[in-house]
């Protein structure tokens, strides 16, 4: 690979270095640091979703290229990055595994927190795309009923069953997988909103784990004051890193942006980017991703409820607390902190995909 290469990359990707190794010049920058001055003199820019990619970061810079270790693409200009012939990639899927696991995390805790048992649950799943599918699969394996709603798929005529977000209304819980799109027929704006809220009871748990915006958050705000109310995960919000102290403090769990942040997701974001970067500058891949993971964790059988044993790989009560405990003036400072160290648990365990062990039998085929 051509030395001559500068890459700016966002601190929180891991392996580039291991990727790149000595072949070009990288600079780790802070997502919401990265600027203009900093860009000026970089052929390329690996970012994460905090960097906001548009003509008044990247003119007057050299930057050709632009990935994004993330599945979404709503802080990219697409129609300017094509029309100043920049060259763009996400990392569609890279973190699916993680953010099913940390869906099926926050519902077995509400069953141990509400006395139900997860076997007995409906799941609407609301976005049948990358994240959507990889939980369906997880249900599927683990006996659990799912729906699936995804009104642009049934229009593209996708061939599995899919539901109405009427149909959706009446499951147990209900967990957002959609991405950001601001206008048209499918918008996504705000379509959990006071009405879509005064239908839910108190029997239902509702996550969002795809986009702050997909709730209004003046509304679930407002509907969360009210007793005897459907419960809330939340690990996205409007207005981060700014985000509403009493919302959080009102949900059953709150964690900050950090649904994919396992060290398989991450590490297969950054491989994902590497591998466009090299196509796009017609370079031939020095690494191969299998290099990038350590070696699974072998953990021991938890007798008792799929719960438990869920809860075992990954704790998402151990992130909620940590957002939670942090006072109100400090929290636009600390979310991003909390996002940057997540894969690193507080009981010493770097958070993984269930790839990333060596699983009980009964548990096995989640990882593959």
């Amino acid at each position: 690979m051509n030395s001559e290469y500068k890459i700016v990359v966002d601190a929180n990707m891991p392996g580039i270095e291991s990727l790149l190794g000595d072949s070009a010049e990288i600079s780790r920058v802070n997502g919401r640091e990265i600027d203009q001055a900093i860009l000026k003199d970089a052929d390329a820019l690996f970012c994460r979703s905090i960097t906001q990619v548009n003509q008044s970061l990247l003119e007057s810079t050299r930057v050709k290229y632009v990935g994004t270790a993330t599945i979404g693409i709503d802080h990219l200009d697409i129609p300017y990055l094509e029309s100043s012939d920049i060259q763009w990639a996400n990392a569609a899927g890279c973190n699916a595994a993680a953010v099913a696991q940390y869906v099926l995390s926050a519902i077995a805790f509400w069953c141990l927190d509400s006395g139900r048992d997860i076997k007995d649950l409906t799941i609407g799943i609301v976005g049948a795309g990358n994240v959507g599918t990889e939980l369906a699969r997880c249900l599927d394996f683990l006996g659990i009923k799912f729906l699936l709603n995804d009104p642009p798929l049934q229009n593209e005529g996708d061939p599995r069953t899919l539901v109405t977000l009427e149909q959706v209304l009446a499951c147990d819980v209900i967990t957002l997988h959609v991405p950001n799109i601001a206008k048209g027929p499918h918008s996504t704006n705000h379509i959990i909103n006071a009405k879509f809220l005064g239908q839910l009871n108190n029997n239902q748990l509702l996550i969002n784990a795809s986009r702050g915006n997909i709730i209004d958050n003046s509304a679930l705000e407002a509907y969360l004051l009210e007793p005897n109310l459907a419960q809330f995960v939340l690990d996205v919000f409007e207005n981060e890193p700014a985000i509403s102290h009493q919302l959080i403090s009102k949900c059953l769990l709150a964690t900050p942006h950090i649904a994919g942040h396992t060290l398989e997701g991450k590490l297969r974001g950054s491989w994902m980017v590497y591998r466009s970067f090299c196509n796009a500058f017609n370079i031939e891949p020095q690494q191969t991703e299998s290099a990038l993971y350590p070696q699974p964790k072998r953990v021991k059988p938890v007798a008792g409820r799929l719960e438990k044993q869920l809860l075992m790989l990954y704790n998402i009560q151990l992130d909620s607390d940590g957002l939670k405990q942090v006072a109100e003036n400090k929290l636009p400072i600390l979310f991003d902190q909390l996002r940057k160290n997540a894969t690193q648990l507080s009981n010493g365990w770097l958070r993984r995909d269930y790839s990333g062990y060596k699983l009980p039998k009964e548990l096995s085929r989640l990882a593959n």
